[in-house]
């Protein structure tokens, strides 16, 4: 055997052992994953319960609840609300199963949705009720092109919108801190 043909030899063993600990690797992944069937009930436009659960709809982010969007127009709505809608709407039907073996920083279990070949995160960010966040860029791409949902009008990105609400909470907190003091003492001082 050449020397030529021993490498090629080499290197197709090395390939299918590094495909071989792949599949093995995704096979006890899977194992460990949870499985949900639900009844699922919907806690906002990106988070379902089940079995005493939160699960986190992985690859996307949608408006939170108290988040507002305008239309082409200019007209305000609850688009976190029409998100929340939206999700019941998908799985009020049924037939769902949500499967996720790793947490997020608030312990909620993240999941992929999929009912048959349809994948729920994929829904919903293809509806224009949520923004692509790792994954599902192509719905979002689809979506941003039809002017579907918050596509349609202006929006803040859901994260963005968060990371303003814990300013203005701690703005408000330190507020508070700084002048409780004072109006006790006054009390105290009558």
């Amino acid at each position: 055997m050449t020397k030529r043909l021993r490498r090629l030899r080499d290197l197709a063993v090395g390939l299918a052992m590094v495909s071989l600990a792949l599949l093995i690797v995704a096979k006890l992944e899977n194992e460990q994953a949870q499985r949900f069937r639900g009844p699922f009930w919907v806690i906002d436009g990106d988070t379902l319960g089940a079995d005493g659960e939160r699960l986190r709809i992985d690859g996307l982010d949608a408006p939170e609840l108290g988040q507002g969007c305008q239309t082409a127009d200019g007209v305000t709505y609850a688009c976190g609300e029409e998100a929340q809608r939206t999700l019941w709407g998908l799985v009020s039907r049924g037939g769902w199963e949500c499967s996720g073996a790793h947490r997020d920083r608030y312990h909620r279990l993240l999941v992929i949705c999929r009912r048959g070949q349809d994948d729920l995160g994929a829904l919903l960010v293809a509806s224009g009720v949520a923004v692509a966040d790792g994954r599902y860029i192509a719905a979002e791409a689809e979506a941003r092109r039809r002017g579907e949902g918050i596509w349609g009008g202006a929006f803040e990105r859901p994260s963005d919108w968060r990371r303003q609400r814990q300013v203005e909470e701690a703005e408000l907190a330190s507020w508070v801190q700084t002048l409780l003091p004072r109006w006790i003492s006054k009390w105290f001082e009558e």
